[in-house]
């Protein structure tokens, strides 16, 4: 028996029984379900996610890819789609994503035998890789000796924690796992609100007040379009507990 927690995104109540039971014919036991985007953050909030399928056409304003790039933000979460379409379009707008696997509906227990394979070849190279560059505490260095813990969710300027609010600190935890890369103002207020139709001006606030705490942090502003936070990308080693 498998150990692997999967998650399986599905709207199509006969679809999602179908893929679970070629999960649990193929021995993976630990099986969540969601059906839509709400579901799946609140599951990868409470529970350890090693691999999710995900129908691309799910339920809500929020589909599977645009889903899976919302997730990803926050975790690492490698995703394998399931979709009737096999345009190249649809594929091509997939591949931008954590993809490790595509599957084109109908498919049988042999299709989903061979993805999987392959997906968990695919996720255990990458945490090796991961392991060699992460020290055992998870310290990003932001310079100006400006540390942030990615494991406890702390910053720390000078070896001494800095107090932040609630939703300061997910937004700099946001930035953080996203360093030199930009980030959304709508993938901010989904995150952070839950909702991206939340005025820009509450995100400016927000951004504002972190600003005055933390000027030495490197967050530029992308016209019309987000934010982004400038480092090294590295990780440090420290004897901070």
């Amino acid at each position: 028996m498998h150990t692997y927690n999967i998650l399986v995104v599905e709207d199509d109540v006969f679809g999602l029984q179908y893929i679970k039971h070629i999960l649990r014919t193929l021995g993976y036991k630990n099986i969540f379900e969601a059906t839509n985007k709400d579901e799946a953050f609140n599951i990868v909030q409470n529970q350890t996610i090693d691999l999710v399928f995900m129908d691309i056409n799910i339920d809500g304003s929020i589909d599977g890819i645009t889903s899976a790039h919302l997730l990803n933000e926050l975790y690492f979460l490698p995703i394998i789609f399931t979709t009737a379409y096999g345009d190249s379009a649809t594929i091509s707008d997939a591949s931008d994503t954590n993809i490790f696997g595509y599957l084109i509906k109908p498919f049988e227990l042999s299709d989903v035998e061979a993805t999987l394979t392959v997906a968990l070849k695919k996720i255990k190279y990458v945490h090796q890789s991961i392991l060699k560059v992460l020290s055992p505490n998870k310290f990003i260095d932001l310079g100006n000796n400006q540390l942030y813990n990615l494991t406890k969710k702390t910053f720390f300027i000078d070896n001494m924690p800095v107090d932040l609010t609630n939703k300061e600190l997910n937004l700099l935890d946001l930035l953080c796992r996203n360093i030199n890369n930009n980030v959304s103002n709508e993938t901010i207020k989904t995150i952070l609100w839950e909702n991206k139709n939340i005025s820009n001006s509450t995100l400016r606030d927000t951004m504002s007040r972190l600003r005055r705490k933390v000027p030495l942090l490197q967050i530029e502003n992308i016209v019309n379009y987000g934010y982004i936070l400038k480092g090294s990308n590295t990780f440090s080693s420290t004897n901070l507990a």
